[in-house]
């Protein structure tokens, strides 16, 4: 997080921990030149809250990662794994926030860079290089980490908001008469011409296909985000948004009718009827800016 003082006219001021890290490192590669040891933890120290996440072993892995880089940019990091149970996630940035104290690196769900965008420290400088090694990132990623032209986070994959669906490949091939393979080969361009097939209508066709073979699946909807975030997708596919890119609502549009009674009929044909509840809540959701 930023420090809350600024840096006088004409002087150094009050170095961010970020650019102390990124100095101590020039100096320190300048000194290797010397005959002398470098220091085990020569570039400093970090302290770095990630979610705690409930995979087994998933700890673990970045536990390592992290290790790992530590001990090759000599720098000592210090790890907390935060859960996301009562969101204790977000009040941890909360208080922090307020404190203007605490960790150096946090994980930020979702929502959150934008709304502490006034106290995180760009991340410019990290991105322009990720996206030049490793190419443009997904608009959602963009979307939710950068405001008003500039970065306020790196994306993750621990925690990451990009949940496509699983599938049984064998299954919708033999249950559904899709061949997964076919339609996105590995290591090659997707077919167009299957892909372009791949509709929401299609997703129901099979859906009801494999359910009557015994393997039934679909999309969730709860009161978790993990649940509903795939809806927006939905509103997307129809050219329908509730809120723009800069954070305004819309007046919405008649795509929006089309989605309520497309999204009702899936339903439906899910539950077994309208009756169930799930059809009217949703439709009451997608129509609620529209009026009757």
């Amino acid at each position: 997080m930023k420090s809350d003082k600024r840096r006088p006219a004409g002087g150094l001021g009050k170095l961010s921990r970020r650019k102390f890290l990124q100095r101590s490192v020039v100096a320190t590669a300048g000194a290797i030149a010397f005959p002398y040891v470098r220091a085990a933890y020569a570039a400093g120290s970090l302290s770095v809250g990630f979610w705690d996440h409930w995979v087994p072993g998933a700890n673990d892995t970045l536990t390592k990662l992290v290790k790992d880089w530590g001990e090759k940019e000599k720098v000592d990091v210090h790890v907390d794994y935060i859960t996301s149970n009562g969101f204790k996630n977000i009040l941890t940035i909360q208080a922090e926030s307020q404190a203007k104290s605490g960790h150096d690196l946090l994980t930020f769900p979702t929502w959150e860079p934008a709304a502490h965008s006034d106290q995180l420290e760009p991340m410019d400088d990290v991105m322009t290089e990720l996206i030049a090694a490793n190419g443009k990132v997904e608009p959602v990623v963009e979307y939710l980490a950068k405001k008003s032209g500039h970065w306020l986070a790196a994306p993750s994959s621990p925690g990451s908001q990009m949940k496509p669906p699983c599938s049984r490949i064998d299954l919708m091939k033999q249950l559904a008469g899709i061949d997964v393979v076919a339609m996105y080969p590995p290591g090659a361009p997707a077919n167009k011409e299957l892909a372009d097939k791949w509709t929401w209508d299609a997703f129901l066709d099979a859906a009801e296909k494999c359910a009557k073979g015994g393997y039934p699946f679909g999309m969730p909807l709860g009161q978790t985000t993990d649940s509903v975030d795939w809806v927006g997708t939905v509103f997307n596919a129809y050219g329908a948004q509730f809120v723009d890119s800069v954070g305004e609502r819309t007046d919405g549009a008649q795509a929006d009718y089309r989605i309520g009674a497309d999204l009702q009929d899936g339903i439906a044909r899910d539950v077994g009827g309208p009756e169930h509840g799930l059809a009217a809540i949703l439709c009451a959701h997608v129509l609620i800016d529209e009026g009757p």
